[in-house]
């Protein structure tokens, strides 16, 4: 069931861009129409999908009806492109049906990939079951574009997580033959076998068995150079449609897509139709306008500086930049070596991709200089993270470069050929990789494919996410939402998951478990301000230092007239305002915080009620910001800094407070600092322990541990 639910979904891609291709009467080779309709056709059925979803319409029989374009398939007889030598046919097929063996066993297996299993089908099965998006999620990777997840959906509503996965397989088993064809296009069958390497990346393999989306996006934006090489000879505007089309779901299918617009606009220049530009709006443009009625930000979860809301928090992006910019790497001199060998930055491109450099020696030639122009273009936004698999669309103009610059020569072609397929052998790879690096292939798992061994069996033998998701199911309601520090198997969850760090509500419930833990995170600092008593109907708290990495932060703020304590009708704040009513709840556990460091001219702002007078503001603040500079705004007054006496355990408050906002499950992991002080007395904290996972090898108190909330 599950091959028959991904081949349906793969059916229909193709289908809908055949016949998108006959209306459009483009004047293709046989093979190349097929395969270049397929990725076509995919952005379709993608954009199909996202309005059911939209619509909330999204039922398994609705998702089939795509299906429908290929009864009105008729033959068409095309030209064929000039025949591929047979040496140079098997020197092809040889490699190629060896590892689309392994990689179909791959796919077909039960899902076990780190973000597959986590978020990519996360959001796709909590899609299916609410039969649609979801305004509430708070997942920073529901924000982001999912064009992938789009095709993953009805293959997943039909065949589970491994059809889904084998969906992102077909666009890895179609690279090599896109590759190829185009080779074949130009006159230069050889360097297109040899460039069909890409299949033989061990990051590729790995990732386009996965349910991920690297190598559909290094799929589409080959197909997009394609078919721009195509125009560029014969510069029809009916071919600039698909050309749109494909530019528009390279963006869906990530943010980093962009690329394919920018090549599609510098090939097409002063022939940018408004037919193109349309067909690019109509993929693209959905996943913005959506972001933008949910969240108030079309590009989230980035740019929240640009446009603030209260889903994404500024500090949270500015840590994921910078990481991902640089991986805390002192040097980045190893990075090639790191990102082709020993794969320390999340797989290895191969070995062979050492010889990059020699593809600028492609440039001698016409197909040579577009090859290279469409990898700068499709590199530009590797620096803002430098895993490899965002070199993943870049590897087959890389591939094909080298393979230009090379000599016209078989014997050199096989050794090419046999090297790659010697180099991405799993138990070669070991040889070769770091100790702790490399995301590859392992293993050969036909029994799971072949359904041989049951799901469930299979996956706890081979999986912890899923032994651990496994032990949440057993013990949490599917309709309770759960808590997390780690980052879990969420497709295979049947409850509401909220990680700790995908979004600002995650985030504010950690920084209140965090409070009771430590003492400069209490509002122990108190600014007193008092003035004569004065009647008003506003007034601000202006904060004037400046801090490269402090946010500013208020646990409680008080106004007196006497000692009768005065509450405004109406606050707000100046950055972040949707959580200034934790600094008016009487609640320790808590605290507006402005979520960037402080900066001069930051606010905060209270209405009173007419006639109100007051003679004292007080804010209590933590000790985690020294570096602060409050004022009151045109009231002059005198101000006192005063230590508060110490707190009462504030574990039970804390949790209490977590509960109220509807969390009443907590998964702690191992790592995390809350970890060890509620392990040891989860009473304190008003917790009741259900479960735990033991980490294979590690001390028994070295535990994942779910608690419930009493």
């Amino acid at each position: 069931m599950k091959l028959l639910a991904a081949l349906s979904t793969i059916a229909a891609c193709w289908g809908a861009g055949r016949c998108l291709f006959d209306r459009l009467g483009l004047r293709l080779h046989r093979h190349e129409h097929d395969i270049l309709a397929a990725f076509t056709g995919a952005s379709l059925v993608s954009l199909y999908v996202f309005v059911l979803c939209a619509l909330r319409l999204a039922w398994p029989m609705a998702l089939i009806l795509p299906l429908g374009f290929v009864w009105f398939l008729r033959p068409t007889q095309r030209p064929t492109l000039p025949a591929l030598p047979k040496p140079a046919l098997y020197l092809f097929l040889a490699p190629f049906a060896f590892y689309a063996a392994i990689y179909l066993a791959n796919s077909l297996a039960p899902e076990k990939s780190p973000d597959g299993m986590a978020y990519h089908l996360g959001l796709v099965a909590h899609y299916l079951r609410n039969h649609g998006f979801d305004p509430t999620l708070t997942n920073m990777y529901g924000y982001m574009p999912q064009g992938m997840e789009m095709l993953f959906l009805p293959a997943f509503a039909f065949g589970g997580h491994a059809a889904a996965a084998t969906v992102h397989c077909a666009a890895l088993l179609a690279l090599p033959w896109l590759i190829l064809t185009y080779a074949r296009r130009i006159g230069r069958p050889l360097a297109g076998v040899a460039a069909a390497l890409v299949l033989l990346s061990p990051l590729a393999g790995i990732d386009g068995v996965s349910a991920y989306n690297d190598i559909a996006i290094a799929a589409s934006a080959f197909a997009l150079f394609y078919l721009l090489e195509i125009w560029r000879e014969d510069p029809s505007s009916t071919l600039l449609i698909p050309v749109g089309l494909l530019s528009g779901f390279c963006f869906s299918l990530k943010y980093t897509g962009f690329a394919a617009a920018l090549y599609a606009i510098l090939v097409v220049r002063r022939r940018f139709t408004l037919a193109m530009a349309s067909s690019a709006a109509a993929i693209a443009l959905p996943w913005l306008a959506k972001n933008w009625l949910n969240t108030g930000n079309p590009v989230a979860p980035l740019f929240n500086a640009w446009f603030p809301n209260p889903f994404i928090h500024i500090t949270f992006e500015t840590f994921y930049r910078n990481y991902f910019h640089t991986y805390n790497l002192p040097s980045l001199l190893p990075l090639p070596w790191m990102l082709t060998v020993t794969g320390q930055l999340g797989g290895q491109l191969g070995p062979l991709f050492v010889l990059a450099p020699l593809g600028l020696l492609a440039a001698r030639t016409r197909p040579g200089r577009h090859i290279l122009l469409a990898a700068a273009c499709f590199l530009i936004p590797y620096p803002a993270n430098l895993g490899a698999r965002f070199l993943l669309p870049v590897l087959p103009f890389a591939a094909l470069a080298i393979a230009l610059a090379l000599p016209t020569w078989r014997p050199l072609t096989a050794i090419l050929v046999a090297t790659a397929a010697l180099l991405a052998w799993p138990r070669v790879i070991d040889k070769y990789r770091a100790p702790a690096g490399g995301w590859q292939i392992t293993t050969v798992p036909w029994q799971a494919a072949l359904g041989l061994v049951p799901e469930h069996t299979w996956l706890l033998a081979h999986s912890s996410e899923y032994e651990l998701a496994d032990l949440i199911n057993r013990n949490v309601p599917p309709t309770a939402t759960l808590w997390t520090t780690d980052v879990l198997a969420e497709s295979y969850i049947k409850a509401n998951v909220l990680v700790n760090y995908y979004s600002a509500p995650g985030e504010s419930i950690q920084d209140t478990l965090n409070i009771p833990l430590h003492g400069d995170l209490q509002p122990l600092w108190n600014w007193r301000f008092t003035f004569p008593n004065r009647t008003v109907s506003t007034l601000r708290v202006i904060q004037t230092a400046a801090s490269d990495t402090d946010p500013w932060s208020v646990g409680e703020v008080r106004f007196y007239s006497g000692q009768t304590e005065i509450r405004p009708q109406k606050a707000t704040a100046n950055p972040f305002p949707w959580d200034i009513n934790l600094a008016l709840d009487n609640n320790p556990t808590t605290r507006w915080r402005s979520w960037q460091p402080h900066r001069p001219g930051m606010h905060l702002d209270f209405t009173f009620a007419p006639n109100s007078t007051l003679d004292r503001v007080e804010l209590a603040t933590s000790h985690d910001q020294w570096n602060l500079d409050l004022h009151l705004d045109q009231v002059p007054a005198v101000l006192e800094k005063v230590e508060l006496p110490p707190l009462p355990d504030l574990r039970r408050q804390a949790t209490q407070t977590v509960k109220a906002r509807g969390i009443h499950y907590l998964l702690i992991g191992r790592n995390s600092p809350l970890a060890a002080d509620m392990k040891a007395d989860p009473g304190r904290w008003g917790l009741r322990p259900i479960a735990d996972r033991h980490a294979p090898g590690r001390d028994s108190s070295d535990v994942d541990a779910l608690y419930q909330i009493q």
